[in-house]
């Protein structure tokens, strides 16, 4: 190692580099196997290049002599490794016979060969190149090699090429689908993390989530979950989730037995894959079987679980499937039955906005429920409810609207809404151009009035001119319900006068 730095200090580079122009084949045998060895060092990797060695490398590539072949190719390999030299290379044209040395029968060449390209496709501009060049074919064909180390760097190479949109529609046209898939059944963990990764970039395209899932890649991911190896399992629960976008895969998934896995991930000490798991669980919830199957696969314990946790992206994707579950009249009740209303309730103050729109949202679907009513007031309520009113934005004020709407409809909740301070931002709400609040706060306004003593409160509110203000509505909901909570004010004998 330490001969390596002082070889290059003392001036070895330059005659070392000029016989490779040579036709020597011993010098040009000696001088490929020097100059691999210095370029294993990092600095050395600059100075080869510095110096010029690159051209004379590439040069070098279409020997007849394989030992020479092969330390070219090795030596470029190493020098790759520099994101500099990656530009290089390429401009230096060297990919045509890169790519040629791919179909060598010399292992240790091909090892070489996909190994540089693994690296040279890091670089941006070379993931177009690469594949311009042709390499496609050839690299999707070396995935079924036997050789461990080739699968390995080819794998990578297209994880890194899969990354560019064209090529993730083009990897898919030269048949990579099969045999990146096949890679998912491999004993090499390695290849396995590349082959998992790949498709879950490919699968960011709208074509691919269903070419990927017609090939027959859901068995394998779904094992895939089980791994013991945590990168494997975290890049197989995004490919899921992914494939869970297209609205065709979900059936699919649950058929193919993805739901318990994913479920048993939701307790996963690894917040990333949490959030993975419940992204792609909320996706399958939007079907009305799945919601019933989620929950009867024990969903809930672990969603819920999930909205103590810190991580506020995993706690708006818990809270969000959650309100979808909660279109499901059953899972309504179990949802409370299972202490998930304290945890929503206390999401409503939360200072993301997004988390509280998941968690009221939720609260809605649950509040349409008769026996939730007196639960959610019992379990405080009322008060972030009534606070989310007043918020400048117009679905949470939404949200909250329907949920006190439906609270009103309970004879003793008419009193604490008013208690709590409801009718302040309510009455504000009539004062508004949202038809949809201004439905909703007309319905319980009137609902309110219905009380004796609210009647009093609401006109010393000042409720009473906005409501006579909406009498010319062209809304024939709000007129209908601004004339009813009148028609209720005026049952008492001050407000026949006001």
């Amino acid at each position: 190692a330490e001969n390596k730095v002082k070889i290059v200090r003392e001036g070895g580079l330059p005659p070392l580099i000029s016989l490779l122009s040579g036709f020597n084949q011993r010098l040009l045998e000696l001088a490929t196997a020097t100059v691999m060895n210095l370029a294993t060092n990092p600095e050395n990797k600059v100075r080869i290049a510095q110096r010029g060695g690159i051209p004379p490398l590439i040069g070098l590539l279409p020997s007849s002599n394989d030992l020479v072949q092969e330390q070219a190719m090795g030596s470029l390999c190493q020098l790759s490794m520099n994101a500099e030299n990656k530009v290089k290379i390429q401009q230096e044209g060297a990919l045509g016979s890169i790519i040629s040395l791919l179909k060598s029968p010399n292992e240790q060449t091909l090892i070489y060969s996909s190994e540089a390209l693994r690296h040279l496709s890091m670089n941006a501009q070379n993931k177009e190149e690469i594949e311009r060049a042709g390499a496609l074919p050839l690299l999707v064909e070396l995935l079924s090699c036997p050789l461990d180390e080739v699968q390995e760097h080819v794998a990578v190479c297209l994880q890194n090429l899969s990354v560019n949109a064209n090529n993730k529609i083009r990897i898919v046209q030269v048949g990579g689908l099969p045999a990146l898939i096949e890679l998912l059944r491999s004993r090499n963990k390695k290849v396995q993390a590349q082959g998992v990764v790949a498709l879950r970039n490919l699968s960011v395209n709208a074509d691919n989530k269903v070419y990927i899932v017609d090939e027959g890649a859901l068995p394998p991911l779904i094992a895939l979950l089980r791994s013991q190896d945590e990168n494997i399992q975290e890049q197989a629960c995004g490919t899921i989730w992914s494939l869970s976008v297209n609205a065709d895969n979900r059936p699919r998934i649950v058929q193919e037995g993805g739901l318990p896995s994913l479920i048993t991930l939701l307790r996963h000490a690894n917040e990333k894959i949490q959030e993975l798991a419940v992204l792609a669980i909320r996706n399958i919830s939007t079907s009305d079987d799945n919601k019933i199957k989620i929950v009867r696969l024990g969903g809930l314990p672990p969603i819920i679980g999930i909205l103590r946790s810190t991580n506020m992206r995993v706690v708006e994707q818990a809270a969000g499937t959650l309100w979808s579950l909660s279109v499901s009249e059953e899972n309504q009740i179990k949802i409370v039955q299972e202490d998930g209303l304290q945890l929503l309730v206390g999401l409503l103050r939360s200072p993301n906005e997004n988390v509280a729109e998941q968690a009221a949202g939720c609260i809605r679907n649950l509040s349409m429920h008769d026996e939730n009513d007196a639960k959610i007031v019992r379990e405080g309520g009322l008060p972030p409810l009534i606070a989310l009113l007043s918020s400048p934005d117009e679905e949470l004020q939404e949200h909250s609207s329907v949920v006190i709407h439906n609270l009103s409809e309970n004879a003793e909740n008419k009193v604490k809404i008013v208690r709590e301070g409801g009718l302040p931002p309510l009455i504000s709400l009539l004062s508004g151009f949202n038809q949809r609040l201004l439905e909703l706060a007309t319905a319980t306004v009137m609902n309110l009035a219905t009380n004796p003593e609210n009647k009093v409160r609401i006109a010393q509110r000042g409720g009473i001119p906005p409501l006579i203000g909406l009498l010319p509505s062209s809304n024939d909901l709000v007129q209908e319900q601004a004339m009813g909570s009148l028609c209720q004010l005026s049952m008492n004998a001050e407000n026949k006068v006001k």
